[in-house]
Formats: structure tokens, sequence, C-alpha cells
């Protein structure tokens, strides 16, 4: 990103994008507060709901003294020609046509994050997928936020929790946030185990990261956005272990359906429903 955003004169988007809690907004944080003297001017925008979008372009407009509407906001930015930077963080909302909210110009920069990998066309090649993290550098963010000292005993384990939480960067966060009270690295496995649904559902009472959503929550805001068919699908697939689920297990059940020692019509009633929408218009399995 450095290097991207070191060529000046022409206008430039990144996009940061994956799952919930993967780091996006932190990685976008990390690269603006490394290069302050490379912008003019550091705008976040908040870009969850068209609301926040409009708020966010309107107080740039105040802050300037340009007026006091979004309009005003993409006016000023598209008539100041200097290397501003433009922050649209959680972009996450297919229905919003980002588009309407960037400065139609040739000048100023953009950072966008968003779980939505269809936004990478505002910046065609010029963008990242964020995903989990290598074990050596998700044990070490664990260590820090749990307030341990690295040893090869803390590492051991350490390295068990992160495996545990799938070395997505929020859980590895939140988990250690918890430690701390217990001062055990040891007992959080059986803790974790036994609570795992409390522990990713709440935020920490103190952290030293300011994001705000806890795993949960990132995922429930995924869920909620699908498609009836879609979470069907994810639902059935909560039966399954998550390092063995693949598609012949669909296009066996599949052909299965006519099987004539299969189950009653009314026993596949459901699975039907949910393997139709994998069928072609010839019944025939076509993903």
């Amino acid at each position: 990103m450095h290097y991207f955003f070191s060529n000046t004169g022409i206008q430039h988007t990144y996009v940061l994008h994956g799952l919930g809690g993967a780091g996006k907004t932190q990685i976008a944080l990390k690269f603006i507060k490394e290069s302050p003297s490379h912008f003019s001017d550091i705008f976040f925008i908040d870009a969850s709901t068209i609301a926040t979008i409009d708020t966010g372009l309107k107080n740039i407009a105040v802050l300037k003294d340009f007026g006091d509407s979004p309009q005003d906001g993409l006016l000023w930015l598209i008539s100041k020609l200097e290397e501003w930077l433009l922050f649209f963080d959680n972009a996450d909302d297919p229905s919003i046509n980002l588009n309407d909210f960037i400065p139609q110009c040739d000048h100023g920069n953009i950072i966008i994050t968003s779980r939505n990998p269809g936004l990478r066309v505002y910046a065609g090649f010029n963008s990242s997928l964020v995903s989990d993290m290598e074990e050596a550098y998700a044990v070490a963010l664990l260590l820090k936020s749990a307030l341990q000292e690295a040893t090869s005993h803390t590492e051991q384990i350490a390295a068990e929790i992160v495996k545990l939480v799938h070395y997505l960067p929020l859980a590895i966060v939140q988990a250690g946030a918890f430690i701390p009270k217990s001062q055990d690295l040891d007992g959080y496995l059986p803790l974790y185990m036994k609570h795992q649904a409390q522990l990713l559902s709440e935020k920490p009472t103190q952290s030293y990261d300011q994001y705000t959503w806890t795993v949960y929550t990132t995922w429930q805001m995924s869920f909620d956005r699908l498609t009836p068919p879609a979470a069907m699908f994810l639902q059935h697939c909560s039966f399954l272990h998550y390092n063995g689920i693949s598609e012949k297990i669909f296009s066996y059940a599949s052909e299965y359906r006519f099987s004539s020692d299969g189950p009653s019509e009314e026993e596949l009633k459901g699975p039907l429903e949910l393997l139709s929408h994998f069928l072609g218009p010839d019944g025939e399995w076509d993903l």
C-alpha cells in the first residue's frame, strides 16, 4: 500500500476485503498512521449505511467551511487538488452503490474496507484479501493481548488456542483480553471449549483495541445479509465438520433422492428444497 499510494497526480483507490474480524480496518489504520505526511487531509467515513456516509461527507463540508450538505463535502474534495485521503470503512451493504459517494475527479486517494469482494470493481487489481493469520503472528498477537511472556510453554498453549479460533485476528484479540483476568493461559482452553458462544459474543470491558464488534456480531451481520437459500445451506453445513465439507456430499445427496430405498417423500421435503438450488433445468447437479 505504501508503494501504491506513493505515486501522485492521479486518483488512487485501494480495497481491503475479507471476513469480518479479519483485521481490514486495523491494517488500513496502521497504514494511515505510518503515512501521515503523505496526505494533506485524512477523512474517516463510516460506510455501513447511506446515513452514516452522508454524515461523514457533511462533516467534511462543515469542517472546511464549504457548506453543510454531503454534496458540498464531495464538491470540496473535487475542488481540492491535493493528496487528501478518504477512508470508507465497513462498506459491507451490497445494496449501497458506493460510486455515488466517490469524488468524480482525477486526484485524491481512497481506501475501502468491506466484507463484500464485489467492491474490488472500484480498484481493479489494487485490492487485497485479508484472511486468517499465519500461526507465528497469531501466537505473538495472542500473547501480547493476554499480557503473557513468550516462553516455549506459553507459545505451545497459545498455538492450540489460535488454532481453535481459526487464526482470526478479532477472535485472537478477544480471547487474549479475557485471559489476563485469571492470568492463566492453560486454563483458557477448557474454558473456551465449555463456553465458546459466550466468549465469542461478549466484548471485554477493558481492551486496547477500539473495535466495537465481537466475533459473533460480525458473523451475525454477514449471515443476516444472506438470501434464504444461502442461509439454509449454511445451517445444514453447521452439522458437518468444517474440514470435511465438499461439493461431493451434496452431489451424492442429489443422486440419492431417486433411490428406491431412500427416505420417504415427506422426509425428503426439507433436503430437496435445499438441493433444488444446485440443480439445473434438467434436474441434474449443476453448481
